[in-house]
């Protein structure tokens, strides 16, 4: 009798495990079923096995690109807080998860969906970012240009030999700091923003090279911001960091 009460109610459980495991299950899903239904048959993508296929690929890079570009932004935004970047910031990292989740939930058809959504999110932020960076750049690049030119004509330069090095060696460094300028503008034009940043750094760190070298006192300080931010460094990190 015992064996026959266990076996009764191994069987009772198992039928209410498998009548409610469905109902769990589509529970669990209604969130992402909600938003598929948001396509029409004009806009939803193809979900064949070609499909699949090549969205496996596409996915996988995606996400490592995406990714490496975020971790990036995260940076900046978290420097230049003034700029108000946050809600741009925070809108691609979430669409970078929610790819992420289709992903490992093994629906690579809308993963790759929301990641190229995620992607063209990130673009547009590194392309207000770039121009921001190229103003400041361009602000930077002036200053050093002007203090070079008072160099230049104080004829101490011409009878010191150490001023006249100094003179030397910040206009060779405002020659490659101006190079890279332009290499950050051939970038914008390309409409490659992240790479554009990229190369406005290096400038800003020959400009604030110039401006120490040559006004030492003044210049103490005075960058920090953008030195951390060249190195791709946090300045003032946050004492707890969500993401």
């Amino acid at each position: 009798m015992k064996k026959k009460g266990l076996l009764f109610i191994l069987s009772v459980g198992l039928i209410f495990s498998l009548q409610f495991s469905p109902i769990v299950n589509a529970q669990q899903a209604q969130p992402q079923q909600a938003e598929k239904s948001e396509f029409t048959e004009a806009t939803r993508p193809e979900e064949n096995y070609l499909a699949r296929f090549h969205a496996l690929e596409r996915v996988e890079y995606l996400m490592k690109s995406n990714i490496d570009k975020i971790y990036m932004l995260k940076i900046i935004v978290t420097n230049y807080k003034d700029q108000g970047w946050e809600k741009d910031y925070e809108a691609c990292y979430n669409g970078y998860k929610k790819g992420m989740d289709y992903y490992y939930k093994r629906d690579v058809i809308y993963a790759q969906v929301e990641l190229e959504k995620n992607r063209k999110d990130i673009y547009e932020l590194y392309k207000k970012i770039a121009d921001v960076y190229k103003q400041r750049t361009q602000a930077l690049l002036n200053e050093c240009a002007s203090k070079i030119l008072d160099l230049s004509l104080d004829e101490r330069s011409k009878s010191n030999p150490d001023r006249n090095k100094v003179l030397f060696n910040n206009t060779a460094r405002l020659r490659i700091a101006y190079g890279q300028y332009d290499d950050g503008q051939n970038m914008m034009d390309d409409h490659v923003y992240d790479t554009a940043v990229k190369h406005f750094r290096v400038a800003k760190s020959y400009a604030i090279l110039i401006m120490e070298n040559i006004d030492p006192e003044n210049a103490k300080g005075k960058y920090d911001l953008d030195k951390a931010d060249n190195m791709n460094r946090i300045l003032n990190q946050p004492q707890t960091q969500a993401k």
